[in-house]
């Protein structure tokens, strides 16, 4: 376990926004949560950060930062059809599934290039191409920073929803690992038809080939690399805003004036793409000082170099309200803000 005094957050957050914390701590496992916990750490304020994909400073965060470290990937069941492979959370997601993906495993190819550790993906129940993170996890394993115990949740006691889950209301536990039942070919079950990932596959892909899979996860890689600012170059925390759910007769209201607004069917409501109504509403490719709306996406909010969270916090603001004005729905950020604004 190592500590540093007001340690710089620029290099971990993909905003690239400059902002300190009181300590920053790196942890292995349980064992050096559990002596933080007898320390006393986490009766005062505390968050965990992986890549810092999904959050916004918009100030300094007078506490201690956690960043897990620990990135072993472990085989705990092995079937004909399944594996069930255990990750610590303290890896790259990215990393974890071009390793699934170099070995055969099925399951995680459409959330590639998505920036997050894998101890986030369940907190986020992140989501890309018609898969979301509760369709491969089976289990996460924790830490109790309430009582210093570790325990784990199924699936299912994980209440994942729309870039939700049990773990936004319940901030005392930390994420150790996170279990994926992935699949073997040929019993891969490929999802190829939300957005425009099927048109982006290579001409000659089958989906019933052994190497499927990558031809998916490059697919997506080359649409997301399309449509998304590297953090190196630009920073941004990829799609700014969830996609709002909204009530079939929202949709037919607003077809009567939009005869081509996409949308998606999710169970009796609809999903109708933020980016789009941004993009309706004037804001695609908008800069104002040190930062706009990317050109190449709507949804996409970036720093040019230089700003502060408040000026990005203000920006979203403005979006959102218009929207609102525009299209009478109402869209919330899937960015969580840190710090007073």
């Amino acid at each position: 376990m190592r500590r540093h005094d007001n340690f710089q957050l620029k290099e971990l957050n993909t905003f690239g926004i400059s902002a300190c914390c009181d300590q920053f701590i790196e942890f292995e496992n349980e064992s050096d949560l559990l002596t933080l916990y007898h320390e006393g750490t986490f009766r005062n304020p505390w968050m965990v950060v992986g890549c810092g994909a999904n959050l916004l400073f918009c100030g300094d965060y007078k506490g201690v930062v956690l960043h897990a470290v620990s990135k072993e990937v472990c085989v705990v069941e092995d079937s004909a059809e399944s594996l069930l492979v255990r990750v610590d959370a303290g890896m790259i997601l990215d990393d974890f599934i071009a390793f699934s993906v170099s070995n055969g495993w099925g399951g995680v190819e459409n959330l590639s290039a998505i920036p997050c550790s894998v101890g986030a993906a369940p907190v986020q129940n992140v989501g890309a191409y018609g898969v979301e993170a509760k369709n491969v996890v089976e289990r996460v394993h924790l830490f109790n920073t309430n009582d210093g115990s570790v325990c784990s949740l199924s699936a299912a006691e994980c209440a994942f929803g729309y870039r939700e889950s049990l773990f936004k209301s319940h901030p005392e536990y930390v994420v150790l690992r996170v279990d994926f039942r992935l699949t073997k070919y040929p019993f891969h079950r490929l999802r190829l038809d939300y957005g425009n990932l099927r048109a982006a596959l290579d001409a000659n892909f089958d989906e019933t080939s052994e190497n499927a899979l990558s031809g998916v996860r490059e697919a997506v890689c080359r649409v997301r690399d399309s449509k998304l600012p590297s953090p190196s170059k630009i920073g941004s925390a990829g799609s700014f805003f969830k996609n709002p759910v909204v009530e079939r007769s929202v949709v037919e209201r607003l077809l009567e004036s939009y005869p081509n607004m996409p949308y998606y069917e999710v169970g009796d409501q609809c999903k109708i793409p933020a980016g789009w109504m941004i993009d309706q509403a004037g804001w695609k490719g908008f800069r104002e000082g040190c930062v706009g709306v990317y050109e190449k996406q709507a949804l996409v909010l970036v720093n040019y170099g230089g700003a502060t969270g408040a000026e990005v916090w203000h920006l979203a603001l403005r979006i959102a309200d218009s929207v609102k004005e525009k299209f009478g729905v109402e869209i919330s950020p899937e960015v969580i803000r840190v710090g007073a604004y």
